[in-house]
């Protein structure tokens, strides 16, 4: 059965289906669902000759002039030139050698008459080269289009490739769930599930993802749909004096964007149907005092307020806003993240039910069975691309409240108005008085000790910063470890004069306890493998630094940017990179030349436009395994346009029992 757990998989135990744990894969139905995140593209063999600048592929030639040199006490790198064709490439590994002698890796390539590497071909000190490449000695026995997939330390692509093989096998028991007049128009559901992880060529590949694309934006738009159900709730009384206490306690005057938001939020709470808005701005716009005004607003008529962020980091960052404000008023407010301890949880979990405790923050444990409320009047999900549709409805309906989403991505107009098509708009447009932009500049990589001299000089003056390196997949451990021992390098050279802490893919609650240090002060520089939290908000953090930042996508860039220029402080942002192609250093210009989020995001959909089928999404989002917002947006538009059709039909799904069941099976 499909719906068995990944322990009947060959090969996984007790052990690796923890593992597989942290892939989200549960059951024998995960992995048939779980998609490739690219595709290696054996199709074609190259030589040396035929190598251009950024392409990347599988090559072919002779391996000569190798060589090993020791770099540090552990590290060393391999060098060579791959031959053929009267062309050459250079080729190079890192390796890490705990004992006296070559490494495993040279004695391998000292063994090869000829050799097949794939990579990107980079410009490189002596030439065109291919750094890290994977190499086989002999002729991959795959060709074509290999899939890739998320990894962890443990699980390897191979295994991966065996277990959908496995999966696929119980094919016959997935049903087609798109209504028969719209599944006809697309590839089989059978035959696309079986290319996507197998395709024989691109266009093959491009039906399959069509097909599933499609079905994931029709069944997203579904569920908004069938889970908005109509029913009656509070209206929330005028604005009471703990709401006037509320704006005479404000220590800045609100800006007009946030003014126009209170009327709308006013509006919505003091009539008989569910408030549904979403709350747009960018970051650092205040949308967090919006929140605080309907949460008082809410309390004042007496409800109760529940508001849900995605990590515990952020859980307690937002408490520690709120209970200042709250405090001021008389109002105690509780935090509920899994480090409590079993006492003090069953202590809030009384006063939510009782009504004692009129607001509580926490994480997605919220939508737990075992929390109740006396009289939830009001929900707020922050950061709302992080939870799926049905988790932010599951929260409103413990109390048929209203709903707020406060999102800070940066979407065009015309995608938030599909994606969030169940919720009314707000977009608070303009900054809070006295916040300067960040100064964004674009640093060549041979001057970067310039930029960490400035860093230091800032913290000696009081402040804090960020330095940011690519996001690297946990399980490409040599990319991984390079990362962080470049970054203990930086803390004992560079930085050795400040406080430095150090976070990356591979840390468990230890990386909490760290950004925990950082918010309180206690750390003067975060450096992090991983995207700092979005959200996070540390006023004193003025400098960030961003490595290889042509590696990021815009969006990634401008929210990282965010992190800084959060008070009246003069916040930087330098970006490390020496881009090569002409997309890398369009993206670049633009996020050094423009500071709106929405404008960002428009030029994202030009620089972008179809996309490349082949390449790693950079704008997806969490809710969909394989569909791209801004490359996908045509399938969206029609998506949308289905669904609302046959909801105008069948509301609540009668005649098609197999859509639902799989609507309520993908938004658990």
């Amino acid at each position: 059965m499909l719906t068995e757990p990944i322990t009947v998989l060959p090969g996984v135990g007790k052990a690796r289906a923890k593992l597989l744990e942290k892939l989200d894969l549960y059951t024998v139905q995960d992995v048939l669902f779980s998609y490739p995140r690219t595709y290696k593209d054996y199709s074609k063999v190259l030589t040396p000759r035929e190598a251009e600048l950024g392409q990347t592929g599988l090559y072919h030639g002779q391996l000569l002039n190798l060589h090993e040199k020791q770099l540090s006490r552990n590290r060393r790198v391999i060098t060579g030139r791959l031959v053929g064709e009267g062309g050459f490439l250079v080729v190079s590994w890192f390796t890490t050698v705990y004992r006296p002698g070559f490494s495993y890796q040279y004695r391998q390539l000292q063994k090869a008459k000829e050799l097949w590497v794939y990579g990107q071909v980079k410009e490189g000190f002596y030439g065109l080269e291919i750094a890290s490449g994977e190499f086989h000695l002999k002729q991959p026995k795959r060709l074509g289009l290999v899939p890739v997939y998320p990894l962890v330390s443990g699980i390897t692509n191979s295994m991966r490739l065996n277990w959908i093989k496995f999966a696929l096998k119980r094919l016959d028991q997935i049903s087609e769930c798109l209504p028969r007049e719209i599944a006809s128009k697309y590839m089989d559901r059978h035959q696309a599930l079986k290319t996507i992880h197998f395709p024989a060529n691109h266009q093959q590949l491009a039906e399959a993802r069509t097909r599933l694309v499609f079905e994931e934006f029709f069944l997203f738009h579904i569920s908004l749909g069938v889970l908005a159900e109509n029913k009656e709730f509070v209206v929330h009384q005028p604005d009471g004096p703990l709401t006037k206490q509320y704006f005479a306690n404000l220590p800045f005057t609100l800006t007009k964007g946030q003014e126009a938001a209170i009327r709308d939020v006013r509006a919505d709470m003091e009539s008989p149907k569910q408030m549904r808005r979403l709350i747009q701005g960018d970051v650092g716009s205040g949308k967090t005092v919006i929140a605080e005004y309907a949460s008082v607003k809410a309390i004042d008529s007496g409800g109760q307020v529940a508001v849900m962020v995605p990590t515990e980091v952020l859980a307690r960052q937002m408490y520690t806003r709120l209970n200042k404000t709250f405090s001021a008023l008389g109002i105690e407010i509780a935090l509920l993240v899994g480090a409590l301890t079993p006492k003090q949880q069953q202590q809030i979990l009384a006063g939510l039910a009782s009504g004692e405790i009129p607001l509580v923050v926490g994480t997605h444990a919220l939508i737990s069975d075992n929390v109740k409320f006396a009289n939830l009047t009001l929900a707020i999900v922050d950061e709302q691309h992080r939870f799926g549709v049905r988790q932010r409805v599951a929260l409103s309906d413990k109390g048929n409240a209203d709903l707020m989403v406060m999102s800070a991505t940066p979407i065009p107009r015309s995608l938030a108005l599909t994606i969030y098509g169940d919720l009314n708009t707000t977009l608070i447009t303009d900054l809070p008085a006295g916040r300067k932009q960040v100064d964004t500049r674009l640093i060549h990589p041979s001057r970067r000790d310039d930029v960490f001299r400035f860093l230091v000089q800032r913290v000696k003056e009081g402040e804090q910063g960020f330095i940011v390196f690519p996001l690297v997949e946990e399980s490409e451990k040599l990319e991984a470890k390079a990362a962080i021992q470049e970054m203990e390098l930086l803390s004992k050279n560079q930085l050795a004069e400040v406080r430095v802490g150090l976070v990356h893919g591979q840390m468990g609650k230890e990386k909490d306890r760290i950004m925990e240090d950082f918010y309180r002060g206690e750390i003067d520089v975060l450096l992090a493998t991983t995207v700092v939290e979005v959200g996070m908000d540390v006023p004193n953090a003025t400098v960030m630094i961003i490595e290889n930042a042509d590696r990021f996508g815009l969006a990634q860039l401008h929210q990282l940017r965010g992190r800084v220029g959060r008070s009246d402080k003069q916040a930087y942002c330098f970006l490390i990179a020496d881009p090569k192609t002409e997309q890398a250093k369009r993206r670049v210009n633009v996020i050094r030349t423009i500071n709106d989020g929405l404008k960002i995001a428009e030029e994202d959909l030009k620089i972008r436009g179809p996309g490349d089928l082949l390449g790693t999404r950079q704008s997806g989002e969490p809710w969909f395994k394989l569909a791209d917002l801004i490359e996908d947006q045509p399938l969206l538009e029609q998506a949308a346009q289905a669904a609302r059709k046959l909801l105008s039909e069948d509301p609540t799904l009668k005649k098609y029992p197999t859509l639902l069941a799989e609507v309520k099976r993908q938004q658990p």
